[in-house]
């Protein structure tokens, strides 16, 4: 036999070899995945949940393994509290891993949505695009998610709320140490249309709204959930706001701030503010009526001296601090507003 078809031979061996190992590794992921997945659906991981779909759809090849589920509902408490339930329907979801990324599981969602709390009616949820990512660990469950979402609507025609660009990260730490991390939350949201039914005092539209957020202290486990709050409170947490970022129409609002749990499970805490564009925002709310005219106007002598340049230039910036102690929300040492009463055993 020649030397070139011996080689031309041993060419197609190889690649037959190569294609029937790909075929069986992507066999065997897709079917540990979609056994994976219909566990899940069987026993849900979050106690006193549901779910159910259509039959799987097996897909993907040849550079994914992909298990669709079309009909998807799940339905359970919220937050764990007995009797708020939350139901959640999705036309279809795609849940893949990459061949090439055999460690980062992908969940995509298409179709129509909705949402229903309780007795509420459904809030119809649509997206352009909506992508999530796991980091997976073998024997270790999974501690993050990142969550990329455009063209993002919920709610009536009448009153629905718009996103044009969504990004959230968060991830948990469960062995974190005291004073470390054991919840982190970012969240960036860009092109927010507020609901049409109602007119809003700086415009329809807020241009960004940015939130990063750290959780210390213990994960506690407690099913109750006023104990839950005391096992945190008692072991240190705090919530802290690392960066908190408001845009919308001639106002931008920035700020930090530290919260945590008093004796009476009532948050408390301090805040620094820094408002830009203060003139424009007291001129709005007293147009809309909910500003009384005098009130603005002893407001604005006020902010209008406290107001410094920027050093690179701009509208003229406001740094106020706030205080929340005993259910008063206070700025510097002016009672502001009395707080709600955070109740943690919802009426039966």
């Amino acid at each position: 036999m020649p030397a070139k078809r011996r080689i031309g031979l041993l060419a197609g061996v190889v690649v037959l070899v190569a294609a029937a190992a790909h075929g069986a590794l992507w066999w065997w992921a897709v079917t540990a995945m979609e056994r994976e997945v219909a566990a899940t659906l069987a026993a849900p991981p979050a106690a006193g949940w549901q779910a159910s779909a259509g039959p799987l759809e097996r897909g993907g090849w040849p550079l994914a393994a992909t298990v669709a589920l079309p009909g998807l509902a799940a339905a359970g408490p919220l937050g764990g509290v007995p009797g708020n339930i939350l139901r959640w329907h999705a036309a279809r979801m795609t849940v893949s891993i990459a061949l090439l990324r055999p460690r980062t599981l992908v969940v995509e969602l298409s179709g129509p949505q909705s949402l229903q709390l309780g007795p509420a009616p459904p809030v119809p949820v649509s997206a352009g695009e909506f992508r999530a990512e796991v980091p997976l660990e073998p024997g270790v469950p999974a501690r993050a998610i990142t969550i990329d979402a455009t063209a993002l609507t919920a709610g009536p025609p009448a009153g629905t709320l718009g996103v044009a660009r969504l990004h959230i990260a968060a991830e948990q730490r469960p062995a974190a140490l005291q004073g470390e991390p054991a919840l982190t939350l970012a969240i960036a949201a860009h092109g927010i249309a507020l609901p049409s039914a109602q007119a809003w005092p700086l415009g329809p539209t807020v241009e960004r709204f940015l939130l990063d957020l750290a959780v210390t202290g213990p994960v506690p486990r407690q099913p109750d959930l006023a104990l839950r709050a005391a096992s945190w409170r008692d072991g240190g947490g705090a919530a802290e706001v690392r960066r908190l970022e408001l845009a919308w129409g001639e106002v931008t609002l920035t700020g930090s701030a530290t919260l945590a749990l008093d004796a009476q499970l009532q948050p408390m805490g301090a805040a620094t503010a820094r408002l830009a564009g203060h003139a424009a925002a007291l001129r709005a709310l007293t147009a809309s009526g909910l500003l009384a005219p005098r009130t603005a106007m002893a407001a604005g002598a006020v902010l209008g001296l406290m107001a410094r340049p920027p050093a690179g230039g701009g509208a003229a910036v406001v740094e106020v601090p706030f205080s929340l102690q005993d259910r008063t929300l206070a700025l510097g040492r002016i009672p502001l507003v009395r707080v709600p009463e955070l109740v943690w055993h919802p009426p039966q």
